[in-house]
Formats: C-alpha cells, structure tokens, sequence
C-alpha cells in the first residue's frame, strides 16, 4: 500500500482506504516520486551531498543525535522538507542502535509521549515523522496509536519505512485520520553503484505504473556518497521519461479524493 487516495464518510468518520486511481494534477506528469533520505543527525557520510542535490527532498533526522539540529538546520535551508526519524525497537538488534530515548515495549504512554514530543522540539522543522527500525514496535497498536496520536496533534504526516510486513500503522493512520504515505523501496538494501541504481530504475517504474512512488535512502554507513551520487545520476533519465520529484508532503496533496 502507498499514497491514501479516497476518502468514503460513514457514519461522521471519514475513512481513508487505498485506490488504485493514480497521483493527477491539472499538469500532470507521467509520475511522481517523493525521495526520503534516512539517518541524518550524524554528519554522517554523504550529507554534503546530499544537501547539494536539486530535487525537491524529504530529510529524515534522527533526534538526541550529536547534530541532530544541525542536520535539521542545514537541510531546512537548503530548502528541504524535514522530517523526523524515530528510533523505534526492532525485533532483533542491539539497544545501542536506538541511540538515546528510542521507543521501546517496556516504556509507559507518558514516556513514550514525552520522548516524541522532546524529539519534535530538537527537530523544528519537522513537516512528518517516519520509523528508524522499528520492525518490533511497529507492529505494537499501543505504541503506533500513541506515535500516531502525536502527529494529528502536531498536523504531521508519517512515512512508514515498512521494516515489517505486519505493521500496524496503515490501520491506526486511517483510524485517527493522519495523512499516510509508505515505502515502496529501498534504495540502498544493497551498497553498491548497480543495486542502487536498479533501485532507482525499479523506484520509477512503479511511478509510471502506479502514478506515484516513495523511496528511502540512506546517509552514512548504510548508503552515504554512493546513494547521493547514484540519485543524482539518475536524476535525468528519470525526469526524461516524465517523472516528476515532489516532497512527501507535495505527494500527499497531489492524491485525488472523492467522497462518496
């Protein structure tokens, strides 16, 4: 499932179910692709390039990082859209990965609040939220209807990286009505020149098929220079082919609603 694009009012609720009616605007292209880049707050490799890249961008920054509002800052005035990138637990890893105040099972409503909304405040110009890991937690209702929760409170939107085939998010952001959008790849599952760019040609073909498509890559160890460079590569042989690079939240208000 992606974008979210009917909305049906039963019964005074509005419910936001998935159509297979594709992204349309009155100069519409051939297809839209929103581009996340994961695991800034790090300075971490690739983040130079990153911010010198011409294309509308979302920028996923983890918060209580040592640049966390550096990172934020820099992008922001690059003229990215922001957003933040929550730590959340994983079925399998180590609890270091998570960094400080990463959202775990073991943590009450109010703790799990209070790190979100403390993470928010580092990350100003946050627009949306989306999940780091998190392949445990996002499978937890409590815990997504509270990260959720959170976001209707703060008019955000949320990116579920699907690091889990189970997730609940998709459930709970229809339930409380906050605007949705999911991944369909990743960039750099596999760090190399090739993988990422068939990526990126897989990443457009769905565009053109479906009309829209959200990729996540990454800065650092996991992606860093090479995904900056393979994006930039490619920018152009997408756009040739009629896609258009749009921020996330520029994909979310380009979908088509009909109420019925």
């Amino acid at each position: 499932m992606g974008i979210l694009i009917l909305s049906i009012v039963t019964g005074g609720i509005m419910l936001f179910i998935k159509s297979s009616v594709p992204v349309t605007t009155e100069n519409s292209a051939e297809g839209y692709i929103a581009l996340v880049i994961d695991d800034l707050g790090n300075n971490a490799e690739g983040t130079k390039e990153l911010l010198s890249l011409d294309i509308p961008m979302t920028v996923a920054v983890m918060p209580f990082r040592p640049y966390s509002r550096q990172d934020a800052e820099a992008a922001h005035q690059a003229g990215m859209e922001v957003i933040m990138h929550v730590p959340m637990q994983p079925e399998k890893g180590k609890p270091e990965w998570l960094g400080p105040k990463g959202i775990t099972e073991d943590l009450s409503q109010e703790e799990i609040t209070e790190r979100i909304y403390q993470g928010l405040e580092e990350i100003q110009y946050a627009a949306g939220m989306n999940n780091h890991m998190g392949s445990k937690a996002m499978q937890d209702e409590r815990i997504v209807k509270i990260l959720m929760e959170v976001a209707k409170n703060k008019n955000l939107f949320f990116i579920d990286s699907k690091t889990t085939m189970k997730s609940v998010a998709a459930i709970v952001a229809t339930d409380l009505e906050v605007p949705y959008l999911e991944r369909d790849v990743f960039l750099d599952h596999v760090k190399s020149k090739d993988e990422i760019r068939n990526s990126l040609k897989k990443l457009g073909d769905i565009a053109l098929s479906r009309g829209y498509a959200v990729g996540i890559g990454h800065v650092g160890e996991q992606g860093g220079k090479i995904t900056m460079e393979q994006i930039k590569a490619m920018i152009p042989e997408l756009e040739k082919k009629g896609i258009r690079f749009v921020y996330s939240s520029q994909l979310l208000e380009l979908s088509t609603y009909k109420e019925k």
